[in-house]
This record gives C-alpha cells, structure tokens and sequence, in this order.
C-alpha cells in the first residue's frame, strides 16, 4: 500500500494541491513562532565594547518572586560594587580585569561590568566557575554571546517578551493549523469517496485502505514540512524585524531558528495530518464493498458523530471558560493571555459542529437565496441540503476566518484604546511637560509653580517594582508601577483624592497607594512594606497617605527623589506642569519658557504633544502586532480558497450532466454564486457569534465596558472578504471547470 501511495501521489499531484499547500504554511507559521520563542530563550547579545572579553561580569537583572517559582526581569541597570574589579583581579587565571561603565553617570562606588581576560592556557569554563564562587548575590557571570547582555541589560526584558507573544501566537497558530489541515483531508477523502469504495470492492481490506491513505499523508506531510523551512525562517525573522522596528524588542538580538522548532513544527504536522487522515479515513475504509460502490455517487447523508458532538461542545466550554476567566480572573493588562486563546478555540467549536447548525440555517435562508437567484437558486438549496456535509465542510473553514478575524482585530483594538484611555486618566489633568536632557534642577518645580495660571507642577519619574512585604499571592508575582511625583504638586497633576494621611508627609522612604490596593493587602497609614526596586535594590518604606484615583492599576507613589535613585539614569529629567485655567495653554507655555530660558537644554510643550508622542510609540506596536494576527488570518483566508476551490473543482463532472440536461452554463454559473452566497452567509453568521461573545467578554475584563473599541468598519471589511473569497474561489474554478464541452466533461463516450 506504501508502493501505492506513493503512485497515487505522483500521479493524482492535483487532488492533494490544497491539502500540501496548507501543511506547508501551517508547518511555516508553527516554525516561525518557534523560532520567536528560541530567540527570547537563547538571547543571543553579540557584545560591541566588550568583545575581546572572555567572561564578563554584570548585575543580574532577574529577580525571583518568591514562592510563585516566578522569574521577573528588573527593569533598571541591576549595578556592582567597583570593588569587584580588585577581587577578580586576584583570582588565578585573571590575566587583566577592568571595570566598565554604559550608563553613566555610575552611582560612587559602582560600575556596570567587568571585562575579564583570562591567562593564557587557562580554561574559560574553569575560570568562570571560580569567579561565580567569589562573586556577592545579585552579580553574574556572562561567556559567548551573552557577553552583549552587560551592554545592553534591556534586552532582557525582550527575552520575556519573545517568549510570552510567541506562546500566546504559537498555540493560537497551531489550533488553526490542526483544524485547516485536518479539514482540508477530510474534503480530499470526502472527494476521493468512489476511488476508496473501488479498492474496497476488488478486495482490499479496510486495514489496507487506512493504511494508504495515511501513507500518501505522511509522505505529503513530509515533504510538506521540507518546503516550509526556508518559508518559517523567512517568516519569523520578517517578524522578529517587525518587532525591533516596533521597540519592542531591544536591537541587537539575533534571531535564531534551529533544530528544534523545525522538528517542533514537522511532528506537529505530521500529528495533524496522520491524525486527520485516521479520523477522514475511517469511514471509507470500514465501510462495507457493495455499500461503499452503490453510496460512492450520492451525496453523504449521515448523521453527526457521537464524537464530533462531544468535542464540538468540549471546545466550545473550554472557549467559555477561557471568556469567563479573562472577564473576571486575568482581566486587565493580561486579558489577551486568555481573550485571544478563547477566540479561536469559540470558532473552532462552531466550525466542528457546522454539519449540526449548517441544516436549519440553509432552511431558513432558502427563501432569499431563491429569491435571489430564481430557478438557478433552487438547484443551488436543493444541492446544499442534500449534501449537507459538503456544504458544511466549506462552511467551516469561513467560520473560522470570520470567527478570528473580527475576534481579535477587535482585540487588539480594545487592547489598544484601554492603554490609551488609561494614559488619559493618568494624565488628565496635565496641560504641559517639560523634559530635559540632563537632571532637572529640583528648585525648578517651585520656580514653575509661582508663574502666572499655573496651578502647580511636580517632577515626574517612572519604574516598576515589587512588593515584598505584607505577602499576597494575588500581587507577589506582579510587578507595580512606580511612579516618582513632588509631594506638593500631586494633586495639581494628577487625578486623586486623599482618604487618609497626608501628602506633606510624602519625604524620604515613604509611599502613598490606593485605598483599593492598601485593603487588599490589608495596610493602613502608619505601616511599612518591604520594596524590590527596578535596580534589585530592597526599600522599606512607610504608608503616609491613602488616595483614590481613576486609575485602576497597581501604582504606588513615592518622593520623586527616592524613586529617581533607584533608576538607571538616577536623576528626573521630567515635570509635568497643570494650569489653573485663568489663562491659555499657550499662553501658560510661553510663561514657562521665558522663565526656564537660562536653565539649559529643555524642551517645553502641550499635552497634546506627549499624547502624540504616546500614539506615536504605540503605532509600531500595533504594527507588529497587527502582523502577526494578520498572519493568522492570511493562514485562515488561505485555508477558505483551498477548502472552496477543491469542492468545486471535484464537481466538473456534475457541471455537465447539468448542462446536457438543459442548464446554461450562465445557469451553472448562477446555481454556483446561489451556493457561495449561502455558504458566505452561514459562515460569517456563526463566526459573527464566536467574535461578539469573546470579544464581549475580552471588552469587559479589559476596559470594564461590553463595548469593543475599533470602527464598524472592520466588521464591514471582515464579512466583505470572507463574501468575495467565497465567491471567487467558487466562481473562479467554476468558471475553469465549464470551459470543456459537457459530454467531454462528463466522460460520456
């Protein structure tokens, strides 16, 4: 039967066009996220300054969360004590150490590397090991390409990214890859039904009959899975470029796709194509010779499986649970983590129960669709329910493609007006900033806060940490934001209302948080909590003051001083500066520039201006991740003409025996469009359902409203394209499948 497989697949190459096509781009897009996820893993850093190094020596910027088994990356240079140099010098197998300095200015007594050069003729590794033994808690060693990672401790934080947005892409791209696959040969087996019942009847058992049609699969998947080398690669560094173009991924990392990725999405392909050919197979090769001789011409009238309910159903609960926990459990900044998940796993579940809902939808949308296309559109309904399983079969694919595609373009268009609606509310009430390019001088704030319509200005500075002391599972494996403000400028500049405590009191070690957040971690004014700052640096600080605010996030304040120390430029560089409303902005702006015109390089502007500047860096993001989604739904679309122009094709021979009987094949043609428009409709309607439930839910857990932002128009523009890809790849075959004269079609001698 291998022998036969491989002769079938040499010979019949056409009937397995759409099955290989989307084995190769699913293998591509599975390797590419691989090759993502190896990049973030290995982080590979070329070093620039440091190249001649053997081993060098930097802060460690993970920080392990205590009982969560959680690794986080600080986001601030983690520096070392310059008192290390000495200490490696010393060690046999030093040849010369040097201490070294990227982001300067060092606090005293710090740097941020040491290169070591090793003595000739000592081991590398050896060495490495004993300047680990000599080295403090929160210092490490780098070798090899990691070495870049000393220059460049933000590349770090890409590593978490790398791997968090390849999971999340990957396993939506393998769910869609393991549906379109084994769709695509079911259609192929559903197609080949007289060909497979021939065999049964000259005597081959059903052993043999499975065994060749998973032969001819794993043979396809293989070569399959060749071609898509060179396409993944291509793909993942196209997108990993998207990425560093976007900053969200610091430059200088190199890609990487090696072997395991590659064998990764090979086995993947070769489980979904071997797995769909046993579950397309089973039938043709159980069921009985004459049987399968006298059903071979009809079309196929059972029942929906037992099985196929029950995972139908199955994937639409875990579709529910994935919504539910993203509208309640992981809401917020991490509702994507589950949102996008439940928006594929929803559509799948429908598009597996389409031969259960496609029935009594085709009986409701019989009437316009005769209407319509008149006696053309009957023949087209009378085709459809009989054939209901083929109808279904290309109705999937479309639910699929409407289902993700409005699903998580609206997503990702919530995700990124609740980002921006959330930088609203935490700068609502500023009207003006101004940055510098070196240290702002502190006395500026009061010089700025006595001019004319100003109502009050505060440094600014921004980090993230942690909070150790009280524990709470709920916060521990978090990171909070911090922010840095002037104590007598807060409520000027931000939108808050003290409930407890004081401001005045906001010197030094101290911090104000939310009511919110202080009951949930059941503090009170006058206690202290234990603080992992961005640069590993541990702070205890005393509750001063309680406050409410818009902002729902996870935000503590602190003296912009204090936070400013624990930054890896150690200084502010920013005031934010709120108007009293007496005057105009631009009048308020010129004021401050008059004032600050002898106080060096410092730029002045509107809010207007730092909320450009915010879309500004939020569009390269949406960029990149707008492709990646894309590249979904490109995979998606794909599978819909294959799935549409194999079932078309497969009908030339049905064409004819209309036309000998009487049709035009303007007729043809109609009967053809009647059908597209009716599969179209089917399918847009149950993806139409999948995407407003789970983007719903997403909306609700994300921005705390059941309205998704994004334009109506990206409604519009899903349901055009998945009308005018069901219509050409059915017209477009249909049109190349009439071009013969009928009796040479229908193989009538």
């Amino acid at each position: 039967m291998i022998r036969l497989a491989v002769r079938s697949l040499r010979y019949r190459a056409g009937g397995f066009v759409a099955a290989f096509v989307a084995m190769i781009l699913g293998a591509a897009i599975v390797m590419a996220c691989g090759g993502l996820m190896e990049t973030g893993i290995r982080m590979s850093v070329p070093p620039q300054h440091l190249t001649d190094a053997d081993i060098v020596v930097a802060g460690d910027q993970s920080y392990e969360v205590l009982q969560q088994g959680y690794t986080a990356i600080l986001p601030e240079r983690v520096r070392i004590d310059a008192g290390l140099v000495d200490t490696i010098a010393a060690l046999p197998g030093v040849r010369e150490a040097s201490g070294h300095v990227f982001d300067a200015p060092a606090p005293q007594s710090t740097i941020d590397a040491v290169r070591v050069m090793a003595a000739p003729g000592t081991s590398v590794e050896q060495l490495r090991k004993r300047i680990d033994a000599a080295l403090p808690n929160g210092a490490v060693t780098m070798t090899g390409d990691q070495r870049g990672l000393a220059e460049r401790p933000q590349a770090k934080v890409s590593s978490d990214l790398l791997i968090s947005l390849a999971g999340v892409f990957g396993a939506a791209a393998i769910l869609v890859s393991l549906f379109g696959v084994s769709s695509m040969l079911a259609l192929s087996v559903q197609q080949r039904h007289r060909e497979l019942a021939l065999l049964r009847a000259i005597g081959s058992t059903p052993r043999q009959v499975r065994k060749l049609i998973i032969g001819e699969t794993a043979i396809l998947a293989a070569i399959a899975s060749a071609f898509a080398v060179p396409i993944g690669r291509g793909l993942g560094e196209f997108i990993f470029q998207r990425l560093v173009d976007a900053d969200m991924v610091s430059d200088g990392i190199e890609f990487h796709l090696g072997w395991i990725p590659a064998t990764v999405a090979f086995a993947l392909a070769m489980l979904a194509a071997v797995g769909g050919a046993l579950i397309a197979g089973r039938r043709a090769a159980n069921v009985r010779p004459t049987k399968a001789l006298a059903d071979a011409g009809q079309p196929d009238r059972r029942s929906l499986s037992i099985g196929r309910i029950f995972l139908g159903l199955s994937l639409l609960a875990v579709g529910g649970a994935l919504a539910i926990v993203t509208m309640t459990v992981l809401s917020g900044q991490f509702a994507s983590s589950t949102g996008m998940p439940a928006a594929i796993v929803c559509a799948i579940g429908l598009a597996t129960l389409s031969p259960l809902l496609t029935r009594p939808l085709a009986a409701l949308l019989q009437w316009p669709i005769r209407a319509l296309a008149g006696q053309p559109g009957r023949l087209a309904m009378i085709n459809a329910r009989t054939g209901i399983d083929a109808t279904a079969a290309v109705v999937a694919p479309i639910i699929l493609l409407s289902g993700v595609a409005a699903g998580l373009l609206y997503m990702q268009s919530t995700e990124q007006n609740a980002v921006q609606q959330e930088m609203l509310a935490d700068f609502s009430k500023v009207d003006a900033m101004i940055t510098a390019t070196d240290a702002v001088d502190a006395g500026l704030v009061e010089q700025i806060s006595t001019l004319p319509g100003v109502a009050g200005a505060s440094e600014y500075v921004l980090s993230t940490g942690f909070v150790e002391l009280p524990s709470n599972d709920s916060y521990r494996w978090d990171s909070w934001i911090l922010r840095g403000l002037t104590p007598d400028g807060i409520e000027a500049v931000m939108p808050v209302t003290i409930t407890d405590g004081t401001l005045d009191d906001l010197h030094g070690p101290t911090v104000a948080l939310n009511t919110r957040q202080a009951g949930e971690l059941g503090v009170h004014v006058g206690d202290t909590m234990t603080l992992r700052m961005g640069d590993n640096t541990v702070l205890d600080v005393k509750i001063v003051t309680l406050y409410t605010a818009d902002d729902d996030n996870d935000t503590l304040v602190l003296p912009a001083d204090v936070l400013a120390a624990h930054t890896t430029s150690g200084r502010v560089n920013m005031l934010l500066v709120a108007g009293d409303g007496t005057t105009s902005i631009e009048h308020m702006i010129a004021e401050i520039e008059e004032a600050t015109s002898g106080e060096g390089e410092l730029s002045v502007s509107n809010r207007e201006a730092l909320f450009a500047s915010f879309s500004d860096a939020q569009g390269p993001q949406s960029v990149a991740s707008y492709t990646i989604v894309a590249m979904i739904v490109a995979y998606t679309a794909i599978s819909v003409i294959n799935a549409l122009a194999s079932s078309t094709t497969a009908r030339r021979r049905e064409f004819a025996l209309q036309r000998l009987t009487g049709f035009t094949r303007a007729q043809v043609l109609r009967m053809l469009a009647a059908e597209a428009l009716l599969v179209a409709t089917i399918g847009v309607l149950l993806g139409t359902l999948s995407a407003f439930v789970t983007t719903v839910t997403f909306s609700l857990g994300r921005a705390n409203t059941a309205y998704p932002a994004g334009s109506p128009l990206v409604y519009v523009a899903v349901v055009t394209v998945a009308v005018l890809l069901t219509l050409l790849a059915t017209l477009i075959p249909g049109v190349w499948g009439t071009r013969q004269r009928p009796i040479d079609a229908a193989d009538i001698g």
